[in-house]
């Protein structure tokens, strides 16, 4: 349901202007009415919108590599700067300190130094170092690779024969193309043998021109223990710069989320002044605001303690309060789906606790896997325990998801991509009772789908009511009495009873209300009209959306049928040898059942919300445009 609010008005002298919004914020139940034109104009808001997304990609960026143990930020210091040249260090001490004790007493200007000290030491010291390490290492490990068949070469030795006139040339071929009679004709020896090639060098006089017919390799200008030694040089001072990443991720992040905090609060003060306006030659300032009805009484007390003129009085038809939700522990589950499409307004039904059930039964339906449901249940439940707070919602409404789904995989008769149907076990038999065939579950779809639709055409009739008067409703009671009505005769003629009188009754009722009282405010020839227009557009829409719902039988059968395909595939494409062929098996099973689950599951979470927004919220008569309650008060981390 949505919260009832009142609107309240208040008038502050301007020298108790700033005092009175510090208390504002402290008891933090007054959403203040934005002046979104004047905010959008705000370049000191601007700003701080822009610091706070650098700040928000800083912490994401730092979170990923906190260490499991934290240092002190004292403890830090001196680690990090151990490393430091004297000036270096001075500098480093410096900036952190000055930024941190200047941005204790000021808040504008220097809310960026650490911030952009920060990001300089991410990017320039080990973003830029540590990249350019990661490159010097790929560079000599490659050149290991060409130099380490050469061995350990005396590298004295070989300078020694260079100035005494002789020319040392290295050469790799084929073992098959290496001729014997190199090592006479050409001073030939060969110094490895590794993967089919020859390693060798010839030492002839400087003045000898011919060679033999090989790949000249370069003269290596380091052994390969050289290499090794500067590569495993280069590899401790990555990981030192990867520890010093950690560190600064340590403290900083907490840091920066305190101030990601303030600055939101900053931003948070600034909407409130663009939305006050000053009268009497800027003596008096005037705000407007909205209170949860069930705590005006006391907000009432508060503000006459204060001695501040105001005023607090129910919301008119030209007001748009603020939206507050208060649903039972099921439905503010479901809240946020919601939210993702729009927020009701305020003077219309909350539909949260109304498509909460047919959510989960839709998302069980498209699963449609008992095997699935039960591993999501499991796993969920599992890590729920560890789970942080904030995420314990999705987490219980996930629950409730694998519930819907073991219950729908029965049904369907489907278990890790096995029909049950066919499976001959004794005490399945009772169970296979209430399994439902393939065909039988196209027809469940298609009559969840009306259901829906005609409990919608209910809802919209209650909202109807609600904003606009019992007459406003009479079109839409008009369908569902010919929807009804008709189906109801229906049924009965086929038990026997004669009701050609009733559905004559029927149509006559549903065509007054539809095209006669459709609208009493208006001339009964245009109500004629908009009658007619609105029928077709009721035939045709109706018909669409109930045809809609036939992708929850869709996309079950599909996940059944993925499934089935790589049970099949795990037993036919497995060798037939012992041991390798439970590995295999057990292989394909995992990823293609893991693939099933991931797309299936994706699926099944998007589609009941299209069934949603799209079906359901239409015929309900859902309006939305609604703007979340947001009270201007302290933040938290």
């Amino acid at each position: 349901m949505i919260v009832p609010m009142r609107k309240l008005s208040l008038l502050i002298f301007y020298r108790d202007y700033q005092a009175f919004l510090g208390e504002l914020r402290e008891k933090g139940v007054v959403h203040i009415h934005e002046n979104k034109k004047r905010s959008a104009e705000d370049e000191e808001l601007k700003h701080k919108f822009a610091v706070i997304k650098r700040i928000g990609e800083m912490i994401k960026q730092l979170s990923k590599r906190i260490p499991e143990t934290k240092e002190t930020f004292t403890e830090l210091l001196e680690r990090w700067s151990q490393a430091m040249e004297p000036k270096e260090k001075l500098f480093f001490y410096q900036q952190v300190f000055y930024a941190g004790d200047r941005l204790k007493e000021e808040s504008e200007v220097t809310e960026l130094d650490l911030l952009t000290f920060l990001e300089n030491q991410l990017c320039d010291r080990f973003g830029v170092s540590r990249q350019t390490v990661r490159h010097a290492i790929a560079v000599l490990e490659k050149e290991g690779m060409i130099y380490e068949p050469w061995g350990d070469l005396p590298d004295e030795q070989i300078g020694g024969l260079q100035r005494a006139g002789w020319d040392l040339r290295f050469f790799t071929v084929p073992d098959r193309k290496y001729l014997p009679e190199w090592e006479d004709k050409y001073n030939a020896f060969v110094i490895n043998q590794d993967k089919g090639q020859k390693y060798f060098v010839t030492v002839l006089p400087r003045e000898v021109e011919e060679y033999p017919e090989a790949d000249v390799v370069s003269f290596p200008q380091m052994s390969a223990e050289q290499i090794r030694q500067q590569v495993a040089g280069l590899k401790t001072e990555k990981e030192t710069v990867a520890e010093n990443l950690k560190k600064i991720a340590a403290f900083s992040v907490e840091y920066l989320k305190d101030l990601k905090v303030r600055i939101c609060e900053d931003t948070d003060t600034l909407k409130v002044k663009d939305a006050a306006m000053t009268l009497l030659e800027d003596k008096v300032i005037a705000l407007e605001g909205w209170v949860p009805e069930a705590i005006a009484a006391d907000t009432d007390h508060w503000l006459a303690d204060k001695g501040v003129a105001y005023e607090l009085e129910i919301p008119t038809e030209q007001d748009n309060p603020p939206i507050l939700l208060k649903n039972n522990k099921f439905a503010r589950l479901f809240e946020f789906i919601g939210e993702l499409y729009s927020l009701p307004n305020y003077r219309e039904i909350d539909l949260t606790p109304f498509f909460a059930p047919f959510f989960v039964l839709f998302f069980g339906f498209c699963l449609g896997d008992a095997g699935y449901g039960l591993l999501l249940l499991l796993g969920i439940t599992i890590y729920k325990f560890k789970a942080k707070p904030a995420i314990k919602p999705i987490l219980s409404l996930a629950q409730w998801l694998g519930i819907s789904t073991v219950i729908m995989g029965i049904v369907g008769g489907t278990f890790f991509g096995i029909q049950l149907l066919d499976v001959q076990v004794p005490w399945m038999e009772k169970m296979k009772a209430y399994m439902l065939d393939s065909q039988q579950l196209f027809n469940l779809a298609l009559i969840v789908g009306a259901v829906q639709i005609i409990f919608g055409m209910f809802l919209k009739v209650a909202n109807q009511w609600k904003q606009h008067g019992f007459a406003a409703a009479l079109s839409t009671i008009g369908w569902l009495v010919l929807i009804l009505g008709e189906g109801i005769c229906y049924w009965l003629s086929t038990k026997g009873y004669a009701m050609d009188v009733p559905m004559y009754v029927v149509v006559a009722v549903a065509g007054l209300l539809i095209f006669v009282f459709n609208n009493v405010r208006r001339n009964v020839f245009i109500n004629i009209g908009a009658g007619l227009w609105d029928s077709y557009n009721m035939v045709t829409g109706l018909l669409g959306d109930t045809l809609s719902y036939i992708r929850l039988f869709a996309l079950g059968i599909s996940s059944a049928v993925l499934g089935l395909v790589f049970n099949d595939l795990a037993m036919n494409m497995s060798p037939d040898v012992p041991g390798v062929k439970q590995l295999v098996m057990l292989i394909i099973l995992l990823f293609g059942h893991s693939v099933n689950l991931f797309m299936a599951g994706l699926g099944s979470f998007v589609h009941p919300m299209r069934l949603t927004f799209v079906e359901f919220y239409k015929n309900a008569g859902f309006e939305g445009g609604g703007k979340k309650y947001r009270p201007y008060k302290k933040r938290s981390n």
